[in-house]
């Protein structure tokens, strides 16, 4: 089995604390479009990016995906 990523939680994260996209982008050094591509699912961040914005959304790395397992 294989774990596959089927939602990103970073946009509810942002709205939950009152921030957007560019903001995360800022704080992060990462650009507005690696954002939107993590937060549409069109490319999955690494473990140091997840970290990263975890520490900024203070929450927790299981809080980014929702995940599902997959054979």
């Amino acid at each position: 089995m294989e774990p596959v990523p089927v939602r990103c939680r970073v946009p509810t994260l942002l709205k939950r604390i009152g921030k957007d996209q560019q903001w995360l982008a800022d704080v992060t050094g990462k650009s507005k479009s690696q954002i939107s591509d993590y937060c549409t699912l069109r490319k999955v961040m690494n473990i140091r990016t997840a970290v990263l914005i975890a520490h900024y959304l203070t929450c927790t790395l299981d809080d980014i995906y929702v995940w599902e397992f997959r054979q």
